[in-house]
Formats: structure tokens, sequence, C-alpha cells
């Protein structure tokens, strides 16, 4: 392999269409606030990966500080899990969580990217793994039953999912009970329910609806408590027979390592850019893999199915695609399976006419 040196990085910034809007029990996020990294080799493959600001007020922020943080890359050589260490090493004074971390993992990727565009290889097949379909869930952005219920049994029938995930946190128990059962009877016997509080109970709460849940068959309770909870996340997985799913907010290897160490959750989903990177997340594997927990994804689909690929305990692809309507070409979905893109690197092809269109001050 050529060795790559960056030329230059670019960084721009989006606002990108959500919809649906991704509704919650705590709040709404009706459009995504996205940044584009670009990393130009002095050789010619070009690398490019987008982190997801979640706020419109975070937008600006960390636009500028992946901008500042990629500057000073200009001039090295292309080497993702070396430059990882040492941007993470650069920055444990200012805290390596939050919008560095965010900042990092988008520099990674992009860097990883032109990688494989130099050998012209989809990460998959570069991290040894391959192309083969891996099972993935719709993720729905809707709120209450009538809604999740048409959703839902639309996501079921245009792609075949064979599991689906709504958000729960209804004032009571019973509301919450009448949106399981409403998207039972849209999606069929067959089909996996899975339900997500978004950190929203405390725990006696946790468990009462845990329970009861669990009772209606849902497949796996997801953040229940606060993510730093681990002693009540423990305590409220012994209680039930459900599973209880987390990871999705753990900031790198190092969250990750606390919370399985805890046995705080029976399931995983590390977000790849809250873990940094795919740098951050390959390394986080080998601890799912140790302690016999299945780990699952959280959105970020096109980086996700690359590195899902390579997963030793790989569970399920979380379909929420927040960059589709920026891309010629989003992740195809068949059969409930997510199809990883046969091209190089992410395989991420920008459409310049939405990226114009919907182009952000920052």
């Amino acid at each position: 392999m050529t060795a790559l040196t960056i030329r230059s990085i670019s960084i721009r910034a989006l606002d990108a269409p959500m919809d649906p809007p991704l509704r919650n029990s705590l709040n709404v996020i009706p459009r995504a606030p996205l940044v584009i990294a670009e990393v130009q080799t002095e050789q010619g493959p070009r690398g490019t990966a987008y982190a997801f600001a979640y706020a419109p007020a975070a937008l600006g922020p960390l636009a500028a500080l992946t901008r500042n943080l990629g500057a000073g890359l200009v001039g090295r050589e292309v080497a993702p899990q070396k430059i990882w260490d040492e941007m993470l090493n650069a920055n444990r004074l200012l805290g390596a969580e939050g919008l560095v971390m965010m900042a990092i993992s988008v520099l990674d990727m992009a860097l990883w990217d032109a990688l494989g565009q130099s050998v012209g290889l989809p990460l998959a097949r570069l991290w040894g793994g391959d192309l083969s379909p891996i099972p993935a869930y719709g993720s729905l952005r809707g709120w209450g039953p009538a809604m999740l219920a048409e959703e839902g049994g639309r996501a079921v029938a245009q792609h075949g999912f064979r599991a689906v995930k709504c958000k729960l946190g209804a004032p009571s128990i019973a509301g919450d009970l009448e949106t399981v059962r409403a998207l039972r009877d849209a999606v069929g016997p067959e089909v996996e329910i899975l339900i997500d509080y978004n950190q929203g109970l405390d725990r006696p709460e946790a468990l009462k609806r845990g329970l009861a849940l669990q009772a209606e068959g849902v497949r796996w309770m997801e953040e229940p408590l606060h993510v730093t909870d681990d002693e009540g996340l423990a305590w409220l997985a012994d209680q039930l027979e459900m599973p209880v799913q987390g990871g999705e907010n753990w900031w790198g290897v190092t969250g990750m390592a606390r919370s399985l160490a805890a046995r705080a959750t029976d399931l995983c989903m590390p977000d790849v850019m809250k873990m940094g990177g795919a740098t951050g997340f390959l390394r986080g594997m080998p601890l799912a893999a140790a302690h016999r927990v299945p780990l699952s994804s959280h959105i970020f689909i096109e980086a996700s199915a690359h590195l899902l690929s390579v997963c030793p305990l790989r569970h399920y692809l979380e379909h929420l695609d927040i960059a589709g309507a920026l891309l010629r070409e989003p992740l195809r979905i068949e059969a409930g399976c997510a199809l990883p893109p046969d091209r190089p690197g992410l395989g991420l092809e920008w459409d310049e006419a939405a990226l114009a269109r919907h182009a952000a001050d920052a």
C-alpha cells in the first residue's frame, strides 16, 4: 500500500431534512445538523465522513472544532490509528468526550475512507470482513399508537424488517402498553418489537414498566435509566427476563469498559461517532466479545454496516437514516438486511446539488 499524505481537510456544515422528524418522550428533532469532513491526499484519493451534531446550537462549534483539529493534520501520513491516539492524548485536558470526541470521530472515519479509496476496497474488506447482508431493524421516528402503527407497518412491508423499535415514555404504563399493542397489530406476530426510553425513567418506574412490557413479548428495553447509573442498570437487568440494551451514549472505549465491567447491560449498541470513529469502535468490539455481550450499532448506518461485518458477536444494525437525503445512493435494505456497498471506503457518494441546497453557515 502506497503511503498517503494529507494535502488538505475541508469541513462543511449541513442542515439536512429529517423526514419524518425524530420524536421521543423528551424532545423532537426536526432537522439533522451534520458536519461533513473531506480529506484530500497528495496522491489523489479523497476520504469523507459525517458527524451528527444533534442540536442546531452545536453545529457551528462542532464544525469549527473539527476544522481546527483537521488543520493540524495537514502534511501527515494517513495513519488513522496513530493519528487517533495523538488527537485523543492532545485533548485530554480539554476532555475527550462531547464535541472533542465527535470531531475526532469524523476525522478518523474520513481518514479510513481515504485508505479504502486508495486500495479500491470497501472498508469491510480492508478490515478482513466481507459484504454479507447485515440483519437490521427499523428504528421508528414517530410517537404514540397511531403514528407508530402506521410507520411500523409500512417499514415491515417496504423493507422486510424482522424487528422494529419505538420510543416509549408516556405519562403512564397504560399509554406505553397501548403503543406496543398497536404496533404489534400493525407488524404481526413474527416481528420483534424493541423499545427505547432514552434514559427517561427512575429505578422503580423502570422495573414496573419493564415487567409489564416483557409480558407483552418486547425483546429489549433500551436505556431505561441514565447512562451513568451502572448500579441501577445492573440491578434492573437482574430483575427482568427481557434484556436491557444500552451503549449509544458511551464516550469511547473507557465508557464502554466501565459499563460492561459493571454488567450494566445485557446487550450493547455503541455509536461510532461517540466511540471515537471507526478506530474507537474497532477497539471496543473485543470488549463486547470478551464479556459475551451481543453488539448492535447506533445510527451512522453507512459506517456501521462495514464495522458490523467484522464484529464477533454481531446482532443488529439500527436502520435510522439521517444522511440519505444528501447521498446519491443511500444504504440499501433488502429482506430486512443492510447491504454494505461494493464501493471503496465507506461507499459515501454525496449529491452535490443536495449539499448546496442544505448548506448551513458554520
